[in-house]
């Protein structure tokens, strides 16, 4: 195995834990190297998180790992706790901005482990699922769409040459694509996809809203330049359906459990601001 330092990151969290780790259950170790040791666990835990997470993974890699390759990944391992244990001994863990980053490091890290064992509990079945939809059904209304392209301009006369351009049968797309400076959609032929009522800006909505299917908008003017606008289609605003909410429905309910979660430590514990010190935060 490749001699890397791609272990540190994972080393360093892994170090922050292991006095926990050694009384939770102690194990013959593999390696020692200076005042550390490394067991069989620490091994496959950090060939999970070399896995992306996957336990499986693993202990396939693991298995199918020589003796030798195996012994060149401890090598490595070992390299990091010297460096490690050196940096103790100069005092690093003291430096205020590494104290901060393995604090914090800690505390996302035991904040996920409860979250996630909160979440084994909770009820992300069918019956849940439709049951928050029912009663969230206003959040998942279809709202008024169009579907639009433009171009957009530095000016109104610019403007006007395009839209007449267009009026007289030159391709849209093409015009978009040579003329507009939204280089974003006029790699798209200016096609800006499907827009709801409320995602652009007034002005821009107005003419998009107020034009037929297949009908050209236009010149108008917003913050951003002068727009000439396509609309390509039209969708009325409708009651949404569960299963093609259903994704949607599925991030609301998980986090309605966490909500709940959060309210119940809330109400447990005593937060306190001093407002004094947070504005003189950054000054």
């Amino acid at each position: 195995m490749k001699k890397s330092l791609i272990f540190v990151g994972i080393l360093v969290s892994l170090l922050a834990f292991s006095s926990i780790q050694a009384t939770a259950a102690e194990q013959a170790p593999v390696m020692k190297a200076g005042t550390e040791s490394v067991t069989a666990d620490d091994l496959l835990f950090l060939l999970t998180q070399k896995a992306g997470g996957n336990e499986a993974m693993a202990g396939m890699v693991a298995s199918g790992m020589t003796i030798e390759e195996k012994k060149d990944f401890l090598k490595d391992i070992g390299d990091l706790l010297l460096v490690f244990q050196a940096a103790q001994l100069k005092g690093l863990h003291l430096n205020p901005v590494v104290a901060a980053k393995i604090r914090w490091d800690a505390v996302n890290t035991m904040a996920q482990a409860y979250v996630e064992k909160e979440a084994a509990g909770w009820d992300m079945g069918e019956k849940a699922m439709r049951g928050y939809f029912e009663a969230h059904k206003a959040n998942y209304a279809v709202k008024e769409a169009v579907h639009a392209r433009h171009i957009l301009v530095e000016s109104e006369a610019e403007a006007r040459s395009l839209l007449l351009q267009a009026l007289a049968g030159s391709d849209f797309g093409e015009l978009a694509v040579r003329a507009s400076k939204d280089q974003g959609s006029a790699e798209k032929g200016g096609d800006l996809g499907w827009i709801e009522k409320g995602d652009t800006v007034p002005a821009f909505e107005e003419a998009a809203f107020s034009a037929r299917q297949g009908n050209l908008a236009g010149p108008v003017q917003s913050e951003y330049g002068w727009h000439v606008i396509q609309v390509l289609g039209r969708r009325p605003a409708g009651e949404g359906l569960y299963e093609a909410a259903k994704p949607q429905v599925a991030r609301d309910l998980q986090q309605s459990y966490l909500e709940a979660v959060l309210a119940s430590l809330r109400s447990g514990a005593k937060i306190s601001i001093d407002e004094k010190q947070l504005a003189k935060l950054g000054q």
